[in-house]
C-alpha cells in the first residue's frame, strides 16, 4: 500500500503537482538511548525532526507489556541540522541536559527536508502530544491559565496543579475520554 501512496506521489510530482506531506506517514528511525553526545555518532547532519521521550516503565517491569519498554513522548522539534540540535541538548546549561544524561531518555528522528512541510509536521506532532497530555493528566484547555507547558528547550518545564476542587468538577462535568491514538509509524 505504501508503495502504491509513493508512486502516485512521483507521479503527481513529475507532472508538476505538489503532494502535501502526511505526517503521519513519516519514516522515523528506531529509537535510541540518548545518554551522551556519544550516542547520537549516527544522526545524519540534515534538516527533520526529532521526538524526546522518557522511560516509563522498563522492559520486564510490567507483566501485560509483554517485556516492552514504555516510553512517555515528551517533545517534539525541528531543525534545520538533527545532528547540531541534538548535540546542544547536552550542552551544559541546557535544561534538558541532566535529564537526557540519566540513561532514561529515548530519541528518533525523521528527515523531512522542506522547512513549510516540516513546520507542518511538527505543529500536527505537537497538537497530539498537547491533546493527549490533557487526555492523560484530566487538565483541559479551561485550565489553560492555572498550568504551562514549555515547548521551547530553551525554557524549564513548568507545571502547576490546578486545585482540588478544580479537578474534580472538571472530571464531573467531562465524561472520560480515550486518548488519541499516535500517529502511524510514530
Amino acid at each position: 500500500m505504501e508503495d502504491l501512496a509513493r508512486m502516485v506521489a512521483d507521479s503527481l510530482a513529475r507532472h508538476g503537482f505538489v503532494a502535501a506531506l502526511d505526517h503521519r506517514r513519516l519514516e522515523w528511525s528506531r529509537w535510541f538511548r540518548c545518554e551522551s553526545s556519544f550516542s547520537l555518532l549516527l544522526v545524519p547532519s540534515a534538516a527533520g525532526l526529532y521526538a524526546l521521550g522518557e522511560e516509563v516503565i522498563a522492559p520486564g517491569e510490567l507483566p501485560s507489556a509483554s517485556g516492552k519498554r514504555l516510553l512517555a513522548v515528551f517533545q517534539v522539534s525541528e531543525t534545520e541540522d538533527l545532528c547540531v540540535a541534538l548535540s546542544r541538548l547536552f550542552a551544559p546549561r541546557n535544561p534538558l541536559s541532566a535529564r537526557l544524561s540519566s540513561g532514561n531518555c529515548f530519541v528518533r528522528f525523521a528527515l523531512v527536508a522542506d522547512p513549510k512541510q516540516r513546520q507542518v509536521a511538527c505543529e500536527s506532532l505537537n497538537r497530539w502530544l498537547t491533546s493527549s497530555t490533557e487526555i492523560a493528566t484530566g487538565f483541559g484547555k479551561e485550565f489553560g491559565k492555572d498550568f504551562a507547558v514549555a515547548t521551547d528547550v530553551s525554557q524549564q518545564l513548568e507545571v502547576a496543579a490546578p486545585s482540588a476542587a478544580n479537578r474534580v468538577a472538571a472530571r464531573e462535568e467531562d465524561p472520560p475520554s480515550k486518548p488519541p491514538s499516535l500517529p502511524a509509524g510514530f
